[in-house]
């Protein structure tokens, strides 16, 4: 048995056309969003707790017995 509104198995043009928009509408804000976020600032909070773990992580390598990796 085939959905209603739909003739062979496919769904009418129109409505095929209509998901068609609302997909490359939803495409187009969702890169609009991206965007906005990558050309937001790193938080100096968040840089800071990055250089932290670095040094945390060097300091523990120089800690480490020799042959364990």
């Amino acid at each position: 048995m085939s959905e209603p509104g739909k003739m062979n198995g496919k769904a009418p043009e129109g409505a095929q056309r209509q998901r068609r928009l609302g997909n490359r509408l939803i495409g187009e804000r969702l890169r609009e969003m991206y965007d906005g976020v990558v050309q937001e600032s790193v938080p100096d909070e968040f840089l800071q707790l990055l250089e932290q773990a670095e040094q945390a992580a060097r300091n523990e390598g120089k800690t480490r017995p020799e042959g364990d990796a």
